[in-house]
């Protein structure tokens, strides 16, 4: 039913149209494609979606403002409207994702699209994506509909926004005071949560309102005639103080009009608006801590483009001009397609700059032709009801068809029935041989770590201790493992339970501020009398302070000695030989070395891939030699006690000198830098081979 309040008897005051707010849409859906295609011209591109949230919330609280304003408002018809908006494009590119789905997609990553397909519809995916995010969360560009993250944070506004308006204008609530205060609350959670959890702050939606709600402050302050208690009219406190004072109220009136009339308070803002836009693509990375502090750059940038009005310079000439125009027109649909294609795209194999233009010509394309022949003709205001019933009945379809693939991978297609380079990776795991518990002597740390693991056939005998490069080596060590030599193992990889080396800070301490989790590791493991020798493996990035110079240049080399023998000293104590295993070497993500088989010849003759995809092993060698250092200096210090076991002779090819992402036919990495399950068994091999051997 419509909340419709009294009418106004005034005129209406119909939305005017600005060409440069759809040219500073372009902007935005220029600067989000370019970031997706080729993220190393505008690192901080992101922003365009931060544009596009002040852009809704100025338009979408305009026309409630003018709804209200004449008495026409209607809830149903207000999200008729968005139904009609919304969907087309939508529809099309859901249905255009389940196809490219069945083509290309695994069992598994098809489930996940009908998930996701699921929270599109529902528009909740920020929420889906939010509870995924994590150390082992699957790349950005694996995830087709991952944009749609956005459009459901501005559906949510939509859902509530509409209300509140309508109450505050039927009960005479300060409509600025109010809005003010919704903006400052949404703000300061963004900044809590930027500070205490980055990906909440990002994808939660009380943290992104007040962005909205910056737009919708600029549509109240622009609004021809301020709203309040069902009557256009100016602030009451300013209306009484002119019907007092009249000679004051022509004064007023004479000023705020030469002020409007002056054109060089325009430019000002507009040139201020676009310098900010620019400096926030420089500045801002996607490493930053964003929103937070960072994101009043941009809503700061295109409120100000937008208060500027479209009689100013570079809102007339250039965001109004034809091609920015045009390119607003179709920037939904845009932001729609230019997405869903380069993720494909990319879950298919490495992509170049060849493929990533014709991408995007295709995006545009796509997005021009949704535009004029789908979209354009159903917005005309008839049958508005009737049309958002339709579309309604054509998305409940493709919720079907979310809840099919949710529930069946359907493993009998073609890309999963041909043979993949990708499942050469795997080659057993664990074999089932893993059960919680790593010997502990304190029970109540059981769940204190990320992992705790054991092979349950009989107690172990050795110990493996580290980061995500040990958790990438267990399943490994412990299928190629034999009678009288098992193990266990403690691992934490990133995040709040990592296990990470010690490191000098300078002074005499050589842990850490916070290294709780390696400490109870370490203690656990060393107080345990049938561990006979332990492996630790870091990434040789964790060892040199993570930092990229004190990998390669050794800045850091002495602070890295020190922590990592503070470690080794206490299994040594405890009578325990120590393994310090080497790490392996890093290339491109293994995502960019192979080509998925679709059984389409074109596709599947396809071959070029990322040249970091190999490197010489001596190239290697070299540019780990100041790490190497620190491993083999802590093996002089403990002559019998500490060895150094070197991987590259398993991983790499020797004889020919190279290090490549894949060895006789065999794919060498699972996931970014880390060795896959086919090849922490070659390694399991040979350093069981070698602590059986010294343990006899």
């Amino acid at each position: 039913m419509p909340i419709t309040p009294a009418p106004n008897h005034q005129a209406p005051h119909p939305l005017q149209y600005r060409k440069d707010i759809d040219g500073l849409r372009a902007l935005a859906v220029l600067l989000v494609v370019i970031y997706h295609a080729f993220p190393n011209w505008a690192h901080g591109g992101f922003i365009g979606v931060d544009i596009f949230f002040v852009i809704s919330g100025y338009l979408i609280t305009s026309i409630i403002l003018d709804g209200l304003t004449d008495g026409s408002f209607s809830l149903i018809n207000f999200y008729a409207k968005r139904i009609i908006r919304i969907f087309p494009a939508l529809i099309l590119v859901l249905v255009l994702s389940i196809g490219l789905g069945w083509l290309i997609l695994y069992p598994a990553e098809l489930q996940l699209l009908g998930k996701h397909i699921l929270s599109a519809i529902g528009f909740f995916s920020n929420f889906t994506y939010l509870s995924e995010a994590g150390y082992f969360d699957s790349r950005a560009v694996e995830k087709p509909l991952l944009h749609l993250w956005s459009l459901a944070i501005e559906e949510q506004f939509y859902v509530v926004w509409p209300i509140l308006l309508w109450l505050a204008h039927k009960f005479k609530l300060p409509m600025l005071k109010l809005i003010g205060l919704l903006i400052l609350c949404s703000f300061a959670w963004n900044i809590y949560l930027a500070h205490v959890n980055k990906s909440a702050a990002f994808y939660l939606p009380l943290g992104r309102f007040w962005e909205l709600l910056i737009g919708g402050l600029l549509a109240y302050a622009l609004f021809p005639h301020r709203m309040q208690g069902g009557k256009s009219q100016i602030d009451q406190r300013d209306q009484g103080v002119a019907q007092n004072t009249s000679s004051l109220s022509s004064s007023l009136k004479r000023f705020e009009k030469s002020v409007h009339e002056h054109l060089i308070s325009k430019q000002i803002y507009s040139f201020l608006g676009l310098t900010l836009l620019v400096v926030g693509v420089i500045v801002i990375y996607p490493r930053s801590l964003f929103p937070g502090w960072l994101a009043l750059i941009p809503v700061i940038g295109a409120a100000l483009i937008i208060l500027a009005g479209e009689r100013a310079l570079i809102n007339r000439y250039l965001l109004s001009n034809r091609l920015m125009v045009g390119i607003g027109l179709i920037s939904y649909p845009l932001y729609l397609w230019h997405w869903i294609l380069l993720s494909y795209a990319q879950i298919w194999g490495p992509i170049f700059i060849e493929q990533r233009l014709f991408i995007v010509a295709l995006s545009f394309v796509s997005a021009w032709l949704t535009f004029k022949v789908i979209e354009k003709p159903l917005r005309n205001r008839q049958s508005i009801r009737q049309k958002a019933g339709i579309l309604l009945l054509l998305m409940s379809g493709i919720l079907l068809a979310g809840f099919l693939l949710n529930g069946n991978g359907f493993p009998k297609r073609i890309v999963h029935s041909l043979a993949q380079f990708e499942a050469s990776a795997q080659d057993g795991g664990d074999q089932g041989f893993v059960s919680k518990g790593c010997g502990l002597s304190d029970l109540s740390l059981q769940n204190y770590f990320y992992a705790c693991l054991q092979d349950q056939r009989e107690p172990a005998k050795f110990a493996l201790v580290g980061d995500s490069k040990a958790m990438a080596l267990f399943p490994g060590v412990v299928r190629t493992s034999s009678a009288g030599g098992r193990w266990l193992a403690i691992y934490g990889p990133g995040g709040d339970q990592a296990i990470q080396p010690y490191l000098s800070n300078s002074r005499t301490d050589v842990k850490p501020a916070k290294a709780p989790l390696t400490d109870q590791a370490v203690t656990q493991i060393a107080q345990n009398s049938n561990i006979k020798a332990v492996a630790i493996v870091f990434s040789s990035k964790g060892v040199m302070t993570t930092d990229i110079d004190s990998l390669y240049k050794g800045q850091h080399q002495a602070q890295a000695i020190a922590g990592l023998e503070a470690i080794t000293a206490k299994f040594i104590a405890s009578n325990q030989r120590v393994v310090l295993v080497v790490d392996n070497p890093s290339l491109a993500l293994p995502q960019d070395c192979f080509h998925r088989k679709l059984g389409i010849s074109w596709f599947d003759e396809f071959s070029k891939i990322d040249s970091r995809c190999s490197m010489t092993l001596e190239n290697h060698q070299k540019m780990t030699g100041k790490y190497l250092e620190v491993l083999s200096t802590i093996a002089q210090k403990h002559p019998g006690q500490v060895q150094v076991f070197d991987t590259s002779p398993i991983l790499c090819d020797v004889k020919n000198n190279i290090c490549s992402y894949q060895k006789e036919g065999r794919k060498m990495y699972s996931y970014t830098d880390h060795i896959s399950d086919y090849a922490a068994g070659s390694i399991g091999i040979s350093l069981n081979q070698q602590l059986l051997g010294s343990s006899r």
